[in-house]
């Protein structure tokens, strides 16, 4: 014998399905939101919870959306209007995102969850050329041209000295290096020969140091009048090779910027906290 299973979708049909066939006045299927109406091709179902008809609405019947704003100002601005004493906020800090829901679960009951707002932050333009060239092997012309676009962000040793650096490698695209040892005062020797007729077998070498250091404003974000921007302090090695054909590649090493960038993400979630005076949990929303 097999087990007969109704659901309450079987239900709602069959109630809608007599509706039609007495032609009786519309079935109430769920007070306020669903109605059945018979019609010559069978009952109709109509959802006025449904998106068509809430618009017709001359409000709607509750907030929700997703916002995204730029700064802490817009952020906690928007908040301090539509947050309540449950509103929750979390920080996704590999994602450099911070979300509020602002009509979150309370202790008496659940909600919707579906009032969002969320703050996105972006790196600067700066902070992006160092990461795209950390590690990366660069010709002499490209590290001259990158530093000289990069000076206002060089910290030591001084900018001038890197300039200078910056200039003599600019300049000796056309010799040969032939090696490059490191001194007992830290800093790196490249021995280079040149290579042109006028002046072929003429010898020289430039010191450099294997160290620098950089100060970087690691996020987008507006400085209040009066203020001084966030500037973030990395160490970098230098490291040189000389290719096969006496040709001299320059690399950097910045020490550890992931955490830079954390530190920079978690000094927005303080300001966050310290502006509306509540705690952000660290983790996404579901």
């Amino acid at each position: 014998m097999t087990e007969v299973i109704r659901t309450e979708n079987d239900a709602i049909i069959e109630i809608a399905e007599e509706a039609a066939r007495a032609q009786a006045e519309p079935a109430v299927l769920a007070p306020g939101t669903i109605y059945a109406f018979p019609t010559e091709r069978g009952p109709e179902i109509v959802d006025l919870a449904a998106d068509g008809y809430l618009r017709r609405l001359p409000a709607p019947a509750r907030k929700q959306g997703l916002t995204v704003v730029e700064d802490v100002a817009s952020f906690q601005a928007y908040y301090t209007k539509h947050g309540d004493e449950d509103s929750e906020t979390f920080v996704n800090i590999d994602s450099r995102a911070i979300t509020a829901v602002l009509n979150a679960h309370s202790q008496e009951g659940p909600r919707w969850g579906d009032h969002r707002l969320i703050l996105r932050l972006r790196t600067t333009n700066a902070w992006a050329e160092w990461i795209a060239n950390d590690r990366k092997w660069l010709s002499q012309r490209e590290w001259a041209e990158f530093v000289e676009d990069h000076l206002a962000d060089i910290r030591e040793p001084a900018a001038a000295e890197m300039l200078e650096i910056a200039s003599t490698f600019q300049a000796k695209t056309t010799v040969k290096f032939s090696s490059a040892t490191r001194l007992s005062s830290g800093d790196a020797n490249l021995v280079w020969e040149e290579t042109t007729d006028a002046a072929a077998g003429a010898k020289g070498h430039l010191k450099v140091p294997t160290e620098f250091k950089i100060a970087v404003r690691c996020l987008e974000l507006p400085v209040a009048e009066g203020e001084d921007p966030t500037f973030y302090a990395i160490a970098a090695r230098f490291r040189f090779r000389v290719e096969r054909g006496g040709e001299l590649r320059v690399q950097y090493l910045l020490d550890d910027p992931d955490a830079k960038l954390r530190d920079a993400v978690l000094d927005v979630v303080q300001q966050v906290e310290r502006g509306l005076g509540i705690e952000v949990l660290r983790g996404t929303p579901a």
